[in-house]
């Protein structure tokens, strides 16, 4: 019986990933990140005054550090338009209460997360439908364009490391919204033997309104530092870094290394929260396949990595 409910269940996964992917849509994005590859070629200069980037002290410190912590990145202007662009969507009915887990383990619970989010990226009819398609994401030097920006970058840091590259098409992007109580406990963003061991870097931008204060608002993200995963180590003492969810500040970190958490809030919470993903290898399909007990499992799993490689990891994992 478990095996079947196992085999059901990455059965509807593989069918959600076409449905999903296996549309225009798949073209469309393409399309757009060829043209913001070719905008960013044909007119360096204008883009690197108006498109915020990464430093070379901000990429040396993600290498040595494993994290960095950016204020500021994010013009006030921008970051206000992003959160109304946040309440649009939830007004809409976008957003759904966040899971915890990974694979077929996803599932709620509210002792451990307490918050809303929406899955967003280029050219999504579900958000065209709700705000259209020129939204402040979608626009010349939006949100898109300043995370595809970070992506090239971060690539930069991959290939000097001699590490796997890099796969914008498997990048993973949401909206988070914490309402007055909400939180999320110590995890991890990658777990081996899971289809989120392909995320390298994770991201948060925060779009909070000016004039947050840690005493009435609360909220930080809390970059634990103690060598744990899930939890602190037993007989290591606690070691950790809390970051100020001030608007416009970006958060950099090494998915694999880094155990974080999002503090009980006091108030409404927004951020934008991703994942910059590696190639799909073989050893990953093969790790993915010895996760299942039986012949029909494996090949499910198969088939679920397949899809992986082609259309990106967003509707199979849990944030």
């Amino acid at each position: 019986m478990k095996n079947y409910i196992a085999v059901t269940y990455l059965f509807v996964c593989t069918c959600r990933l076409a449905s999903a992917f296996m549309t225009p849509i798949t073209n469309s994005c393409r399309v757009a990140r060829i043209h913001s590859k070719t905008y960013h070629q044909l007119s360096v200069a204008s883009q690197s005054r108006l498109l915020p980037g990464l430093t070379q002290e901000h990429i040396d410190t993600l290498s040595h550090k494993g994290y960095v912590v950016i204020p500021n990145f994010l013009p006030r202007d921008l970051v206000d338009e992003l959160r109304d662009d946040i309440l649009r969507l939830r007004s809409g009915g976008a957003f759904r209460e966040a899971k915890i887990g990974q694979d077929s383990t996803n599932n709620l619970n509210k002792s451990i997360r307490i918050a809303e989010t929406c899955f967003i990226g280029r050219n999504r009819p579900e958000l065209i439908r709700i705000i259209g398609s020129d939204s402040i994401r979608d626009r010349e030097s939006g949100l898109y364009d300043v995370l595809d920006g970070l992506c090239d970058s971060l690539s930069g840091i991959c290939s000097k490391e001699s590490e796997a590259r890099l796969d914008n098409s498997l990048t993973e992007l949401l909206y988070v919204y914490y309402p007055s109580g909400g939180f999320y406990r110590r995890h991890r963003d990658s777990i081996p033997n899971s289809a989120s061991v392909l995320r390298k870097y994770s991201l948060l931008l925060y779009l909070n309104k000016e004039g947050w204060t840690p005493q009435t608002d609360a909220g930080q993200l809390r970059i634990h530092l103690d060598g744990g995963g899930d939890a602190v180590p037993d007989g290591v003492k606690p070691n950790f870094v809390d970051v100020d969810p001030l608007g416009g500040t970006l958060v950099l970190f090494k998915s694999e290394l880094i155990p974080h958490e999002v503090l009980d809030t006091n108030s409404e919470r927004f951020a934008l929260v991703g994942w910059y993903n590696r190639a799909v290898t073989a050893a990953d399909i093969g790790s993915l396949g010895e996760a299942g007990s039986s012949g029909m499992i494996r090949m499910g799993m198969l088939a679920v990595a397949l899809l992986m490689v082609t259309f990106g990891v967003t509707s199979i994992i849990g944030h």
